[in-house]
């Protein structure tokens, strides 16, 4: 009893005793960086450039890491949106392509709420509710890209570009999310 009272030994049995609960409250398989987490999505260095430009990215876990992927998707979006609404008003005389960049411009209003109602659910845990929103976004950038196959317009590639962004995007969401715990 009286080795417990010396106060060199405490202190090494406080320091193992913090040790040991550190090392049982990190989850080794579960990546901790923006780099490691990143790494292991379809999309490593996109999700790379998004999220590292959102300075909680820095000290954030699993879970925060696809809210961010989420916000980085739903600005991304809004961003096309706004960009096929400006090309839209130039297409004035061209039928074709005042039709695809119509409809892509009412798919990207709900890619843009499906996105919004995955950030609510996020906050909620309600995993399965962000995979189905974030496929429902990914289907309307779908429709929109196919809507555009015939339709010839000088902006015609940008708007490729940016559909693929923001599916690609989508689709690192959906890993990140998918490794969360149900």
């Amino acid at each position: 009893m009286a080795a417990l009272t010396h106060p060199p030994l405490l202190l090494l049995l406080a320091a193992v005793a913090s040790l040991t609960v550190a090392a049982v409250s990190e989850d080794p398989s579960s990546p901790s960086t923006l780099q490691e987490n990143c790494a292991h999505t379809p999309f490593p260095n996109l999700c790379v450039t998004h999220l590292s430009l959102m300075p909680e990215s820095h000290t954030a876990d699993a879970h925060n890491f696809a809210e961010l992927a989420i916000r980085a998707a739903a600005s991304t979006a809004s961003k096309t949106s706004a960009f096929i609404d400006n090309t839209l008003e130039a297409a004035v005389n061209d039928s074709t392509w005042q039709q695809c960049l119509n409809d892509c411009a009412e798919s990207y209003i709900d890619a843009v709420e499906q996105l919004d109602d995955s950030t609510g659910a996020m906050e909620s845990n309600k995993y399965p509710d962000v995979k189905r929103f974030v496929a429902a976004a990914v289907t309307d950038v779908e429709t929109c890209q196919e809507g555009c196959k015939a339709a010839v317009f000088p902006e015609k590639t940008k708007v490729a570009e940016m559909n693929e962004e923001v599916k690609n995007l989508c689709a690192v969401v959906l890993d990140l999310v998918g490794r969360l715990p149900n």
